[in-house]
């Protein structure tokens, strides 16, 4: 039979009488995992732009160097012990995507289709900011996949002005943040 320690005079710090600051509200779950993952692609994205290492990234965007292996391992390769990002990956992004019908949000499995996109989003600003059209010509006729659809590029003015005036183009963000 063991014997028993004698109990340390360790000092408490005194309890707490009520909060002064309410606490914030609590997410759900899934909601944090779904920012996080959206900030890991983030942190792709800065790695492949600029060159960053992996831990730089993270901690750009907020994120662990764990969290951000965890959550894109298909977008990195270790090579002598050091995380790079693949040119082109086939990671799940939510996107945001502009049909005649309006705004939908859709998978898009491709970071060469996810940044294409993007452009698109920055031509139809532009257009929309200044009225001039010749951004949009590279995208007319055109297409991409998403959500396992071929879906066209919007690109007709009267239909873009409509959407715009219909509240359906928005410009915060172009991922989803809450698929």
């Amino acid at each position: 039979m063991r014997a028993r320690s004698p109990r340390r005079n360790r000092r408490r710090a005194p309890a707490r009488r009520g909060r002064t600051s309410p606490r914030p509200p609590r997410r759900p779950a899934h909601v944090h995992h779904e920012d996080a993952r959206l900030r890991v692609l983030h942190a792709v994205a800065l790695m492949r732009r600029e060159g960053l290492s992996l831990r730089a990234a993270a901690k750009r965007v907020g994120v662990s160097p764990r969290t951000a292996v965890t959550k894109a391992r298909q977008a990195l390769r270790k090579r002598r012990g050091v995380y790079a990002a693949i040119p082109l990956d086939e990671m799940r992004r939510p996107m945001r995507v502009l049909t005649e019908r309006g705004l939908v949000v859709l998978d898009v499995r491709s970071s060469q289709t996810a940044r294409k996109l993007a452009t698109y989003w920055n031509a139809v600003d532009a257009y929309l900011q200044t009225g001039d059209k010749r951004p949009l010509v590279p995208y007319v006729g055109r297409s991409f996949l998403a959500g396992g659809h071929r879906m066209p590029y919007i690109t007709d003015p009267r239909l873009l002005d409509r959407l715009e005036h219909a509240g359906q183009v928005s410009f915060e963000d172009l991922y989803e943040s809450s698929a």
